[in-house]
């Protein structure tokens, strides 16, 4: 089956409904106690994710069951995604601050065809905003169309990171923040990767870096900040692919300025 206009309708609807079960999932858990087990250094999981994963695996089954799913909580291999038609999924894209009550997080539900992001969904279901693309199609914000700002001049210029769990992944988000932060208007750390990217392709943020990036944070932004006409990038100014853990997002105009404050 290919990546043709009606299959790409179809699997958009698909991922839309995905997400959307997801996040009520998450809202209904919100209020809740939580229970919270911790997967790794600084990386932990909580019975939300594992029912919201459970609400989107059905939905995607149910629509799609001869595809192959990719989800975070199912620790299937990540290079799996590398050939034919698979989603990707991180049920709980924010574990962090919805086990601490911080609320910003997000369902992430994507779709690539070897390798490609083609569909993407990602909804924060606090705030009930459903971002979303499909390829050659445009980004859309609640169904309304969105676009990536404008901005050229890193003086003027919002720019979002998040931290990754390893010490060494910190200490390259500092490096570039060293370079950044006293050039930019400022900087603001959110804490969910799927929502971050999101934010460039709506234009509230011009650029966004994560450097220890899963193919479930990034699946569904890819094809949602390329749709709204921003462009992610590795660190050393190559195109990102699924390959590289780090991605540059940026709304398409702020790069040059980027890489000389970077000294590219």
């Amino acid at each position: 089956m290919g990546s043709s206009g009606a299959h790409l309708e179809v699997w958009l609807l698909t991922a839309i409904e995905a997400a959307l079960a997801g996040g009520a999932v998450l809202r209904t858990h919100w209020p809740m106690s939580r229970q919270v087990q911790e997967k790794g250094f600084r990386d932990w999981v909580t019975s939300a994710d594992l029912a919201a994963q459970e609400a989107i695996l059905a939905v995607i089954r149910r629509h799609s069951p001869e595809h192959r799913i990719l989800a975070e909580e199912e620790g299937r291999s990540v290079a799996e995604v590398e050939q034919g038609i698979v989603w990707v999924v991180d049920p709980l894209d924010g574990t962090t601050n919805f086990a601490r009550r911080f609320p910003c997080f997000s369902v992430s539900v994507g779709l690539l065809v070897d390798g490609e992001p083609v569909v993407g969904a990602i909804y924060d279901p606090l705030k009930d905003m459903l971002f979303t693309a499909a390829r050659g199609r445009g980004a859309f914000l609640n169904g309304k169309p969105i676009r990536a700002s404008e901005t050229e001049r890193l003086e003027q210029a919002l720019i979002g990171l998040d931290w990754g769990h390893r010490n060494e992944t910190r200490e390259q988000i500092l490096g570039w923040l060293s370079r950044l932060a006293v050039r930019c208007q400022t900087v603001r750390s959110i804490g969910s990767a799927a929502l971050g990217m999101a934010y460039v392709a709506a234009g509230w943020l011009d650029l966004y870096f994560h450097f220890a990036l899963q193919p479930w944070d990034v699946a569904a932004a890819a094809v949602i900040v390329r749709e709204a006409g921003g462009a992610l990038y590795q660190p050393d100014g190559a195109p990102w692919s699924f390959q590289s853990s780090a991605a540059v997002v940026s709304n398409g105009r702020l790069e040059r300025a980027v890489w000389a404050a970077m000294g590219r």
